[in-house]
């Protein structure tokens, strides 16, 4: 497997430190130890913790630790000043590191599971010093070079931030193993197999401190495996320890439940032993996250504990590491979920914790285990994003007005923004298979959200992929600057881990997108009451008396409907809108091509106004788009909402609930919009030359397979007879009216009237 690269510690790339080349090792623990006292006396530079974690001899060790505290007090921990404490700031900053633990999964086949024997020594570290910026947290991650493929019990982690009422901290993470999914890909799928085991619930039971062999109790917390019935109230179903940089720890939730979705969609299994299940789209993202201690919910909530953009709080993520559960995914479900019909019969395909794991399988204390280690824990993602200014008191004042919000809204009852529009995009891309290279995202940027907040649209958070392309230079900051406090930007620069097509033997994995979208909907669906992920060449076009998309939702929310559909199919580029097709012929294309440029004085919304059918459009791709309130989906998944609030109840539940239950689930609360009465969504989808071959003949067929636009007059309609222009040439689409005649001249007006930028 790949290996991050040990560059120096510049702040350029990670680097990579072994626990088994520490100085003591060649020196003398006694000596080295000496030496390290006499330094952090001198310097008052070192935290206790982090010099704990570095002399990683348990006696040793607390030898340090009684000496450390005698010899200088609250001194070393606080600062022996505030003015000294300021000027040795740069020095006390943590670093973001993943210690990775060794594996052998032939363990995993001795049942009981035995015990991890792991000591610190046995821990390779990778440190990550270039993350020292809360804003810029997403695009300094080690996500492109992850310690998750030399340790893959580490998830892939894309973002993490807290939510917004400061209870706790979300984690955004990636299933690494559907990068490679192909059937010549069996060993890395088996290496990668812990990823997978993450999406799984463990019990967990706190265990009595045990002594550290000099008589005193040991400061930490121990855990064992255990069955449902044995665990603590909060280690019922988690899967990570969370130890807070102020010695607390809690155990992870879930954001839902894996395998209980998979039983509602009526699978066999969550996950197979041979990876063959990348078409279980929920299995994709692993989210979840760490509750923050009850004494730290003030401080994450008001972001109070970042200065300077830097966080003085961290967390460190400890996997608990037990083998994938594959079969049927009743097997070992929650207790919440035992109300529900098995599938198979019980005794065969129950999971036995105490025959798999045993009664004393007690974990390896944290500084034994592989972690991630000073995850930085920053503002919630309003103050970090949007609520900034360069000027100090307008900050101030913006600030303090949101954290009023928050106080006197703590369920979001009243969200700040109506309406919301996601987007992953980039100023260039290459598509699936990296077939086609399309480089006009810039200027379809600026026309595709200046028509959204023309039709409603309350802000538009961009995640900006643009330097994860091959012009890794380029940027979308010069368009998403003209549309000051209504565009955010996130340099989101993650790239795909698997371009291909999503279809056939080792189907493509879009995870910077996918992991993106989830990022939008959780660090901002809690402040909008209605949500949407695009890409920027879809428009969502209100139609009949409608004048916004609010207008639209806000009756369809009468209705009782969460989630808002718009059939998706492709238009054509009309060629008489184009430039002046201007015929080439090479070695790529011998048949003549040419370029399908839209004319600089005209938009893409006119150009590309050409749909292949009148609306209400039968023959549509199974690809739509959706608006949904961000409260009740919990997984959306491009283009689905995968997993909802209904969709995770049990089946008590779901009948107090006034439904009626059934294993199948299917969505209730969901809509496709009336393409004449409410809305229609335009996809205006790039035509790119090598889709132009041969178009002068293919264009006149009976049934052509022409992919530029000839529009049929109006009041002309698709009929058994071929209508064909004076030219010859047959027509294959039509022209909405109303973006014709409404929406394309407000859009130029608007444009027209938007200062440049600078």
């Amino acid at each position: 497997m790949k290996r991050p690269r040990a560059d120096p510690p510049d702040g350029r790339a990670a680097t990579t430190v072994a626990s088994n080349t520490f100085p003591w090792q060649k020196a003398g623990a006694f000596a080295f130890g000496m030496y390290a006292i006499t330094n952090l006396l001198l310097l008052n530079s070192f935290h206790v913790s982090e010099l704990n974690a570095s002399l990683q001899i348990n006696g040793f060790q607390t030898f340090l630790r009684n000496s450390i505290t005698s010899s200088t007090g609250a001194g070393i921990r606080g600062g022996a000043s505030s003015t000294i404490g300021k000027r040795n700031d740069e020095r006390r900053r943590r670093v973001l590191a993943a210690y990775l633990e060794p594996i052998d999964q032939s363990d995993w086949q001795i049942k009981p599971l035995p015990s991890r024997n792991t000591t610190a020594l046995s821990l390779t570290k990778h440190a990550y010093p270039e993350l020292m910026s809360c804003s810029k947290l997403p695009e300094q991650w080690p996500v492109d070079e992850p310690p998750t493929e030399e340790d893959p019990f580490l998830p892939w982690i894309h973002d993490v931030f807290p939510t917004a009422d400061g209870t706790h901290i979300q984690f955004v993470a990636q299933n690494r193993r559907r990068c490679q999914s192909g059937k010549d890909f069996g060993e890395v799928k088996k290496f990668l197999q812990p990823n997978v085991a993450l999406f799984q619930h463990v019990p967990v039971k706190r265990i009595e401190s045990e002594s550290d062999g000099d008589g005193d109790a040991a400061e930490e917390t121990r855990y064992r495996l255990s069955t449902h019935e044995e665990a603590d109230d909060d280690g019922i179903e988690t899967r990570f320890i969370c130890r807070f940089s102020n010695g607390e720890e809690t155990l992870s939730v879930f954001n839902f439940d894996y395998d209980y979705h998979t039983y509602r969609k009526m699978y066999k299994s969550t996950f197979t032993e041979e990876g063959f299940d990348n078409h279980m789209i929920w299995s994709s993202q692993l989210l979840f996250k760490c509750p923050v201690p009850a004494d730290l919910v003030e401080t994450v909530r008001s972001g109070s504990s970042v200065v300077d953009d830097y966080a003085t709080l961290f967390v460190d993520l400890v996997p608990i590491r037990t083998p994938p559960r594959y079969g049927y995914p009743t097997q070992f479900l929650q207790p919440r979920f035992q109300d529900v019909p098995k599938v198979g019969a019980d005794e065969e395909f129950e999971f036995d914790a105490d025959k798999e794991w045993g009664s004393e399988h007690t974990l390896p204390r944290v500084e034994d285990s592989g972690r991630w280690e000073n995850i930085p824990i920053c503002k919630p993602s309003l103050m970090t994003y949007v609520d900034t200014d360069d000027d100090a008191e307008t900050s101030n004042k913006v600030a303090i007005r949101q954290e009023k919000e928050v106080e006197e809204n703590p369920d979001g009852s009243e969200k700040r923004w109506d309406l919301i529009a996601c987007a992953w995009t980039s100023a260039s891309f290459h598509t699936r298979g990296e077939r086609r290279h399309i480089t006009d995202n810039v200027r379809r940027l600026r026309e595709w959200a200046e028509f959204h907040f023309m039709t409603g649209f309350d802000q538009i958070i961009i995640y900006d992929n643009s330097a994860a392309q091959d012009e890794g230079d380029d940027t979308l900051e010069p368009v998403t600057d003209l549309f000051p406090g209504q565009i955010t930007r996130i340099n989101w620069p993650s790239k795909v881990c698997n371009n291909r097509p999503g279809t056939g033997d080792n189907k493509g994995e879009r995870s910077s997108q996918y992991a993106a979208e989830s990022s939008c909907r959780l660090r901002f669906g809690a402040h909008a009451n209605w949500l949407g992920s695009f890409d920027i060449d879809e428009y969502m076009a209100p139609m009949g008396g409608y004048n916004t998309m609010t207008d639209v939702l806000h009756d369809l929310d009468k209705e009782g409907k969460k989630i808002i559909s718009f059939q998706s199919m492709r238009a054509w580029p009309r060629i008489d809108l184009l430039e002046e097709p201007k015929k080439f012929v090479d070695s790529n294309c011998p048949e003549g091509c040419f370029h399908p440029n839209v004319r600089e004085d005209l938009t893409f919304l006119q150009t590309y106004n050409c749909d292949q059918e009148e609306p209400p459009r039968k023959n549509v791709m199974p690809a739509e788009k959706q608006i949904y309130r961000p409260d009740y989906v919990l997984l959306h998944f491009v283009h689905y909402s995968t997993i909802t609030k209904v969709s995770q109840l049990n089946k008590k539940q779901t009948k107090e609930a006034g439904i009626d239950w059934r294993r199948g689930y299917k969505e209730r609360d969901v809509k496709v919009v009336d393409e004449i009465k409410e809305a229609t969504m335009l996809h205006s989808k790039s035509v790119v030359w090598d889709q132009t071959r041969k178009w002068e003949k293919t264009c006149k067929l009976n049934n052509p397979v022409c992919k530029v636009g000839i529009p049929f007059p109006e009041g002309k309609h698709r009929s058994k007879n071929v209508l064909k222009n004076e030219e010859g040439f047959t027509y294959n689409c039509f022209v909405n009216k109303k973006i014709e005649e409404k929406w394309v001249p407000k859009l130029e007006a608007a444009l027209q009237s938007r200062p440049e930028a600078g």
